[in-house]
């Protein structure tokens, strides 16, 4: 095992972090510099990039990172991209660093169930590597893309600008169909930053979905589209949220198991261009 000291990136380190997260494997998520920087800025202003982020170094050198967070809705703790350096693989530095990152998670917030982890299908290694860490295969998440340019979706909900006011209302829907989103920071965070959209229900005006956008420059004609909903009310906050994009084309991540909503996105010509497994184990003394 390669002696590798496992850290808090220091501010100063931004640029090499994140020239080691783009070898990642595959490609991990083609991120670009600028969409990095905003992640980073962010960890930083919600107090996780000191206190979760990691990385591995040898001598003075970056060879491994690891972008962790907390999932106050699940109770998990997540190791959301994890990266080691092509030359520096298979030399026990991943696994030093899952084994960092967790204590940091727990150290975090002690509350923890269970620690969480990404698996890209399409990376034979990954698999057995979090089998041998003891996390086990949960479920599985396609993302699917689809063009909406010059489509009209079914429009049964009324489409409004959240307020602050709003946000203990959309704590309390299914978090969206990968993750999970009811921290109340990371929810006023997004509504600050806008491009988030609130549905409600046109008879009663009860609050039933809540759809949150991103633009990646990698993918200049899409948006990505996180979303949570009231139980009963997926498809048409789905349909809702695919009315207010403007780009050409629309990415949204669903786990398999909401098979109403996927039947749907595929009937509108949508199509799975990425596969992730979600890897999951508890945490030690819970039940």
């Amino acid at each position: 095992m390669t002696e590798a000291i496992i850290r808090p990136p220091t501010l100063e380190e931004k640029s090499s972090f994140y020239q080691v997260y783009e070898t990642g494997v595959p490609n991990v998520d083609a991120l670009t510099y600028d969409g990095f920087s905003r992640w980073w800025n962010r960890s930083k202003v919600l107090g996780d990039l000191l206190a979760l982020w990691r990385v591995a170094t040898v001598g003075d050198e970056i060879v491994g990172v690891a972008i962790n967070m907390i999932l106050d809705s699940f109770g998990w703790g997540a190791i959301w991209e994890l990266v080691v350096a092509p030359e520096w693989r298979r030399k026990g530095i991943g696994t030093r660093i899952v084994q960092e990152s967790e204590r940091a998670l727990f150290e975090r917030n002690q509350n923890l169930t269970h620690f969480a982890m990404g698996v890209k299908l399409h990376n034979p290694f990954a698999i057995p590597f979090t089998e041998h860490l003891g996390y086990g295969i949960q479920s599985l998440v396609l993302r699917l893309d689809g063009t909406v340019e010059n489509k009209t979706f079914s429009n049964n909900l009324d489409v409004k600008i959240p307020r602050l006011d709003d946000i203990p209302l959309i704590m309390h829907l299914t978090p969206d169909t990968y993750w999970g989103l009811r921290d109340y920071r990371k929810i006023e965070f997004s509504l600050r930053g806008g491009n988030c959209y609130l549905m409600t229900e046109p008879a009663s005006n009860m609050i039933v979905g809540f759809a949150r956008f991103e633009y990646d420059h990698d993918y200049p004609d899409s948006t990505v589209i996180s979303f949570s909903y009231r139980q009963g009310y997926g498809r048409a906050v789905v349909d809702a949220a695919l009315n207010e994009v403007t780009t050409k084309k629309a990415i949204l991540w669903v786990e398999v198991k909401h098979e109403i909503i996927l039947d749907h996105l595929y009937a509108e010509g949508f199509e799975r261009t990425e596969t992730e497994f979600l890897a999951r184990k508890r945490v030690k003394g819970t039940v």
